[in-house]
C-alpha cells in the first residue's frame, strides 16, 4: 500500500528515456564527489598541480559519457521493443522487431522470441481464414443440399397429390432456378400428344428470348442426339467445347449452359436446359448429379400426368353423379345398333340439355349446382330401361340408352323425365326449379351408327330449344 502510495505522489515520470537520464546523473555522482575532492586538494595545496586536477576531471567525463553509452545500449532497444510490441497487440502482425547488432544477449533473444510468436499468431489467422472460408463453402453447400431435398420433397408431395403436370413443372423449374442464383432455366416437352418435336413450355429468368423458340427433334441436331442417346451435355469455362456445342453457344447468345435429358419408361420425352451467363463459371459434378435428380422428378410428373390421363380415358363413370360417361354411352350404343339392326329390333337415344343451366350456376354457386345435378341424374335413373344406360356428358348434357324401345316408347319415357326434372324442388336460393329439353332419335330411322343418332338427337335438342325449352322433339 504504501509502495503504491509513493508511486502515485512520485514527481519521476515512468518512461524509460527519463529513468535512463537519472539513471546517467545517479552513475555521474560518484566521478563528480571524487572531481571535486582532488580540486578542492589541487587549487587549495600549495603545490596543486593543474594538469593532473585536468585529467582527472577528463577521465571522470568520459567515465560518465561511457556509463550513459552502456545505458542507453540497454535501454532503447526495450524502448524499440515496447513499441513494436504495442503496434503487434493493436493488430498490425506485419511488424519484425530488429535490435541490432547480433542480438546475442538476453534482449535479442526476446525479441526473437516475441517476432517468432508473431510469425506463429500470423500464420494461426491466416489459417483461421482459409478455415472460415472453407467452413462458409461447406454451410452454403449444405444450405444448397437442404434446400434441394425439400424442394424434392415438395415436389414429390405435389405428384403423389396428382396436382396439374404444368403446376409440377413449373414448381420445379423454379427451384431449379432458386439453386443455381443467376441461372436461368427451361423446361421442353412434346408440342403434341406423341409427337418427337420439343418446344418450350416452361421457362425462367432467361437472358435470350430467342432459346424460348427453339424446338429440339428427338435424334435430331446436337440437343435431338443428346436426347435420343440419355446424355448429358455442357459448356462452361473450364470444357472444350466442340464445334457443334460452340455454334449452338453463339446462335444463341449464352455462355454456360447444361441439357438434361426427360427419360419415361426408356425414351426421351422432354428436356431441361439450364445455364448462366457468369464468368469464368464452372459446372461441379455434384450440382449437375442434383440437376439430373430435378429432371427425373419431371420425368415422374409427366408419368404420373400420362397415367392419370389413361385412367380417365379408361373411366366409364361420371364422379359426380356415377351415371355412364360419353365415351362409354357412344361404345355401348355402336355395339347396341350392330346387335339391333341383326335381329330386327328398334334401339332408341335420347339426348337432353338443362335450360339455363349456365344461370342457374352464376345465381346459386357451385354446391347448388353440383345437387341439382345428382338430383337430375336420380330422376334419369328412376326412368331408364332395365338394360337401358344412363349418361352424363358434360356439364349440362344427360343422355339416355333404350335398347329394344322404338321412337316412341323413347319419347314417352323422354316425357316421364322431362316432367319429373320440372318438378324437383332444389336447394337454391334465386332459381328454385329447372328445366330440361330433349331430342329422341331411333335406329335405323335417323341413322345406323352411333354418331349419326347422336347428332340427329342433338339437332332436335336444337330444334326443342328454339320452340321455348322444356320440350321433347
Amino acid at each position: 500500500m504504501n509502495m503504491k502510495f509513493f508511486r502515485k505522489i512520485s514527481l519521476i515520470p515512468k518512461g524509460l528515456r527519463y529513468k535512463l537520464m537519472i539513471a546517467f546523473c545517479l552513475m555521474s555522482v560518484i566521478p563528480l564527489l571524487v572531481a571535486v575532492y582532488f580540486v578542492r586538494g589541487q587549487l587549495f595545496s600549495p603545490s596543486g598541480d593543474v594538469v593532473s586536477v585536468s585529467l582527472t576531471l577528463f577521465f571522470c567525463l568520459v567515465i560518465a559519457f561511457l556509463g550513459l553509452i552502456l545505458a542507453k545500449q540497454i535501454v532503447e532497444p526495450v524502448i524499440e521493443m515496447a513499441l513494436q510490441a504495442k503496434l503487434i497487440a493493436e493488430g498490425d502482425l506485419t511488424r519484425d522487431i530488429s535490435v541490432g547488432g547480433e542480438g546475442e544477449d538476453e534482449i535479442g533473444y526476446l525479441a526473437q522470441s516475441i517476432n517468432q510468436l508473431t510469425r506463429r499468431i500470423k500464420g494461426n489467422m491466416e489459417e483461421l481464414k482459409v478455415f472460415g472460408e472453407k467452413t462458409k463453402r461447406i454451410n452454403t453447400e449444405i444450405h444448397k443440399r437442404v434446400l434441394a431435398l425439400s424442394s424434392l420433397l415438395q415436389i414429390g408431395e405435389n405428384i403423389s397429390a396428382s396436382v396439374q403436370m404444368e403446376d409440377v413443372m413449373t414448381l420445379i423449374i423454379e427451384k431449379v432456378v432458386q439453386m443455381m442464383d443467376a441461372g436461368y432455366a427451361l423446361l421442353f416437352l412434346p408440342k403434341g400428344h406423341g409427337s418427337s418435336i420439343l418446344e418450350c413450355n416452361i421457362d425462367r429468368n432467361l437472358c435470350n428470348e430467342k432459346l424460348s423458340q427453339l424446338e429440339v427433334k428427338i435424334g435430331a441436331g446436337l440437343l435431338g442426339s443428346a436426347l435420343a442417346e440419355d446424355r448429358t451435355i455442357y459448356a462452361d469455362s473450364k470444357t472444350k467445347p466442340s464445334r457443334e456445342i460452340e455454334n449452338f453457344k453463339n446462335d444463341y447468345g449464352i455462355k454456360n449452359f447444361a441439357v438434361f435429358a426427360i427419360i419415361s419408361h426408356g425414351n426421351p420425352v422432354g428436356m431441361l436446359l439450364i445455364g448462366n451467363e457468369i464468368e469464368r463459371f464452372e459446372f461441379k459434378n455434384d450440382d449437375l448429379e442434383l440437376i439430373r435428380v430435378f429432371a427425373k422428378q419431371a420425368a415422374l410428373a409427366y408419368e404420373s400426368d400420362e397415367l392419370m390421363r389413361k385412367t380417365k380415358e379408361l373411366a366409364i363413370k361420371d364422379d359426380l353423379t356415377n351415371l355412364f360417361n360419353e365415351k362409354y354411352v357412344t361404345t355401348r350404343l355402336d355395339e347396341e345398333i350392330k346387335r339391333a339392326i341383326f335381329y330386327q329390333r328398334p334401339c332408341s337415344y335420347i339426348l337432353f340439355n338443362v335450360d339455363n343451366f349456365t344461370k342457374f350456376r352464376e345465381e346459386n354457386g357451385e354446391l347448388a349446382t353440383e345437387k341439382a345435378l345428382m338430383r337430375i341424374a336420380s330422376v334419369l335413373k328412376d326412368n331408364v330401361t332395365q338394360v337401358g344406360r344412363a349418361a352424363r356428358l358434360s356439364g349440362d348434357e344427360f343422355a339416355l340408352l333404350l335398347p329394344e324401345k322404338n321412337k316412341k316408347e323413347a319419347y314417352r319415357i323422354a316425357e316421364e323425365v322431362r316432367k319429373g326434372v320440372q318438378a324437383l324442388v332444389l336447394e337454391a336460393d334465386k332459381t328454385m326449379s329447372l328445366t330440361m329439353s330433349g331430342g329422341v332419335s331411333e335406329n335405323p330411322l335417323d341413322g345406323s351408327t352411333a354418331e349419326e343418332l347422336m347428332e340427329k338427337a342433338a339437332a332436335s335438342v336444337l330444334k326443342a330449344k328454339s320452340q321455348g325449352k322444356n320440350k321433347i322433339v
